[in-house]
């Protein structure tokens, strides 16, 4: 499986190893150790890496006003209903998404003030982009006065590494790592040293090479060609 970092990530960088779950186990045959892919985590969204706080306001998405932004933007047409600025969201690709963050200690007062409660004017703005509203992390909310869009809840998204491995159709779960780059990994190195060493190559190449085996399916192979000899 070839691993690559999109060059056109939009300025936003989702996943990598981390994706990985690997455990240790004792090989049948002998005491020797093998690292088996266990599983996959979720990675850190866009919106998560780049400071996004629940009860943020969105305001623009690719500079069209949404939410509070209605109201910054004198004779703005009213904002699009909630689920109006998610599809759009779903169908733009890449987003450049504005958020405005009000001057408060209490982000409750967000979503349970009065409809004034973001002063949109004086409120703090900034700008994320993300190549897809799957890579966000996120979902939403209306406000109390029922057009804000605010920031609900903030969450993991299935990263790179996780779609890539899932699109080759193959059940590389339980799988034995075989090599990374193309060098075999020694019977005696644990997950640990491997997610290491994953996460190196992966800084420095932006890309990884991993080999695995299914050591079952290989197995059964064996037992196949010697019951024709």
């Amino acid at each position: 499986i070839v691993l690559e970092k999109d060059e056109e990530n939009y300025g936003s960088t989702v996943g990598g190893p981390s994706e990985l779950s690997f455990s240790d186990m004792k090989s049948s045959s002998s005491s020797d150790n093998k690292v088996v892919l266990e599983g996959f985590t979720l990675a850190e969204g866009v919106a998560e890496s780049s400071n996004v706080f629940i009860g943020d306001n969105l305001v623009f998405i690719n500079g069209i006003p949404v939410g509070a932004g209605c109201r910054l933007l004198r004779g703005s047409d009213p904002s699009p209903k909630l689920f109006e600025v998610i599809d759009m969201m779903k169908e733009l690709s890449p987003l450049a998404l504005t958020f405005a963050r009000a001057q408060t200690k209490n982000v409750k007062s967000y979503l349970t003030s009065s409809p004034l409660s973001l002063d949109i004017e004086s409120a703090q703005t900034f700008s994320i982009p993300a190549p897809d509203y799957s890579q966000l992390g996120l979902t939403f909310t209306t406000g109390y006065n029922g057009t804000d869009v605010i920031v609900k809840t903030i969450s993991g998204v299935e990263g790179p590494f996780q779609r890539k491995m899932k699109q080759t159709g193959l059940s590389l779960v339980g799988c034995k790592l075989e090599a990374i780059d193309g060098e075999a990994i020694p019977n005696y190195v644990t997950s640990q040293l491997v997610m290491n060493a994953m996460g190196r190559q992966w800084s420095a190449n932006n890309r990884l090479e991993l080999t695995f085996c299914d050591e079952n399916h290989r197995d059964n192979l064996r037992k196949q060609e010697d019951s024709k000899e």
